[in-house]
């Protein structure tokens, strides 16, 4: 028996697009409908009133109304400023959603229960004994809360510290509302009417909901009611039973989407075995035992060499874009004859080659053994499979068949090339991580018109490298010797300048003691010292002359290399990759130690420490005078020495300052 009466007089501040859901899901009580905030404050004062239901995003505004002493419930929009919590926290009784559901639609009972909890809170917490807390603790050591069905809405009134800390809703905010504010959109509806079934045939259930906490983080929750009879043996209360389960629920979904990528990819790997006598499983478990590059390659090859359908395998490298590709490892039957083979990267007819160009797998018969280009070899069919990861390929598989192949056993080879060439990058991902290794790359550039080059054939001459100097308006300063030896009347460096190549902002010729030509070249944006230093690399060697430029450049690893190398490729006609060395870097080098140096230098410092080298000025006797060095610069004699000294005073500081010998 409800302890309120159904005639309770509610006072309703609604917007226009609910006013008509409200009034309906309200149509049981004394209802009266006020325009505004101030309104019902000022109705308050005149007149009585058991509840107020308000549509607000204003915590300032519950809270005014709750400190009439008048029970608040405040609906909330989902897209609304004003959280569940922050309603609760400034007085809110309770928190309606207006949504499409129960949650809304029980707006009545919501309220009754709100009604009821305010004029019977004391009558309805003194039934409680401690004979019931009691029995219902000796049912589980879990979040635990206890109802009564003799109220609307069957609210609560017991929760312990467990329900408060699973869900982060107070003992206080907890009771007197029916414990569905734990429910949210994603919440199964099915689940929770079998709840609600249980409890109208008075009967236990177990059920387990995804729940919300206090502060919209979702958790997932065992729920377990069971009817509590009073003395005479009617139903007066329900005991309900919380554990959050979350753990263990994503546990299993993530082992059932586990087993079902397992049993996809188990049946894919069916199919393939049973087609190709068991290659690909082999494979895959040499994959997992090699321990280096070399080992796998190898394995993959002797794998294939081994079934009946194939005489022979072997790969080749394609990183960083080789002219040619070689075989690196092979396996099978009568492949001595590969250790020669080369095959030209640009063969739009081999099939090795196409794989490599297009990244797809390619296949070719030949009954002459004409397989690539002139080679015969004692093989007819041949399926070339690219080693692709992600968007880097590392080299090509080419396997010789025994018979044609169709488009199932190259599918099933597109599979392994890529299950290879995966295996392939966690080793060079490896290896960059754990060595102390970079690459060198040895670079031919044929391309005449590129600013060096035009620069080098007019002076007839060959440049050589002898340092550089980023500067912080986006150009560098490269410093170049001269051979032969071009002395300062023998060209004209202001003419040079008007006429120079794209690219060449400035040409100025620098003081050097032994005579040797030294000059300054300024280069633009863009140019090829600053896509080598986008790929964190640093120049080691550079020659350049009227057939083109020889290029040396370290890098830290494959990946900055290939994107150097197709940075190149992108602004010079014929780049050529010659060779690529893996070379040991010391654990403290003394370009580290340099490069902390040159971090503290400012630019004109460091131009003037430059200079000063490259000229001799440290030599005895000078092998340049400080005017001459400061007119280099462009600077008078005081101001050019004032950067050396600056530049002298923090390379000595950082010297004797630093554990770098």
């Amino acid at each position: 028996m409800s302890i309120t009466s159904p005639q309770a007089r509610v006072f309703s501040v609604v917007g226009d697009d609910i006013r008509a859901r409200v009034e309906r899901e309200l149509s049981s009580f004394d209802v009266e409908a006020v325009d505004s905030v101030d309104a019902v404050e000022r109705r308050l004062a005149e007149d009585s009133a058991d509840c107020v239901v308000i549509d607000t995003d204003s915590p300032a505004t519950v809270t005014a109304i709750s400190e009439t002493g008048v029970p608040v419930v405040v609906l909330v929009s989902p897209d609304a400023d004003l959280s569940p919590g922050d309603a609760l926290d400034a007085g809110a009784e309770d928190v309606v959603p207006v949504v499409e559901s129960n949650l809304f639609d029980r707006l009545g009972a919501r309220v009754a229960s709100v009604v009821s909890w305010h004029d019977g809170r004391d009558e309805a917490t003194a039934r409680i004994t401690e004979e019931l807390k009691e029995r219902a603790m000796d049912e589980a050591p879990v979040g635990i809360t206890i109802s009564d069905g003799s109220l609307p809405d069957h609210p609560l009134v017991y929760a312990n510290d467990a329900f408060e800390s699973m869900t982060g809703y107070t003992v206080e905010e907890a009771l007197g509302r029916n414990c569905r504010y734990l429910q949210g959109n994603k919440t199964n509806q099915e689940r929770v009417a079998e709840l609600r079934r249980a409890i109208d045939a008075e009967e236990s259930a177990s059920v387990e909901l995804l729940n919300y906490r206090r502060g919209g983080s979702t958790f997932w929750n065992r729920v377990d009611i069971a009817p509590l009879p009073g003395p005479d043996g009617s139903v007066t209360h329900y005991v309900g039973f919380q554990t959050d389960i979350t753990e263990r629920v994503r546990a299993e979904q993530a082992a059932e989407r586990y087993a079902a990528r397992v049993e996809e990819e188990r049946a894919r790997l069916q199919n393939l075995v049973d087609h190709i006598e068991g290659l690909l499983e082999d494979v895959t478990s040499a994959l997992v035992r090699a321990e280096t590059r070399a080992e796998l390659e190898t394995t993959v090859c002797e794998k294939i060499a081994a079934s009946p359908s194939f005489e022979g395998a072997w790969i080749g490298d394609v990183d960083l874009s080789p002219k040619e590709i070689v075989p690196n490892e092979w396996a099978g039957a009568a492949t001595a004859t590969l250790s020669e083979l080369r095959i030209d990267r640009d063969d739009d007819t081999d099939p090795t080659a196409l794989a490599a160009t297009t990244g797809e797998v390619q296949s070719g018969t030949a009954s002459d053994g004409r397989l690539h280009a002139d080679v015969s070899l004692p093989f007819t069919n041949v399926i070339a499979v690219p080693l692709v990861h992600r968007d880097t390929m590392y080299g090509v598989l080419s396997v010789y068949a025994t018979e044609s192949v169709d488009e199932y056993v190259q599918a099933v080879f597109g599979t392994l090339g890529r299950a290879v060439g995966a295996a392939i990058d966690a080793f060079e991902s490896r290896r960059t991580l754990m060595s102390n290794e970079v690459l060198e790359l040895e670079l031919e550039i044929t391309d005449s018109t590129q600013p060096l080059a035009t620069l080098a054939t007019s002076w007839g001459c060959r440049l050589e490298y002898e340092g550089s100097v980023p500067h912080d308006d986006g150009t560098v300063s490269l410093f170049v010797s001269t051979t032969p030896p071009i002395a300062g009347g023998d060209i004209d460096t202001d003419e040079t300048s008007e006429s120079r190549a794209e690219g060449i902002v400035r040409v100025s010729q620098l003081p050097r003691g032994d005579g040797a030509g030294l000059f300054e070249i300024v280069l633009a944006f863009n140019s090829l010292l600053h896509l080598v230093a986008d790929a964190s690399g640093r120049i080691s060697d550079l020659e350049v002359d009227s057939d083109g430029t020889h290029l040396t450049v370290v890098v830290p690893d494959r990946a900055l290399g290939r994107s150097l190398l197709d940075d190149l490729k992108a602004v010079a006609q014929g780049v050529e990759l010659r060779a690529v060395r893996d070379r040991a870097v010391p654990p403290q080098t003394q370009r580290e130690f340099a490069a902390s140096v040159g971090a503290e230098l400012t630019d004109r410092q460091r131009t003037a420490l430059q200079l000063a080298y490259l000229g001799g000025f440290f030599e005895w006797p000078h092998g340049v005078k400080g005017d001459e060095l400061a007119e280099a610069m462009g600077v008078s004699r005081p101001t050019y020495h004032q950067h050396l000294r600056a530049a002298e005073r923090k390379l000595v500081t950082r010297f004797f300052e630093s554990e770098v010998p």
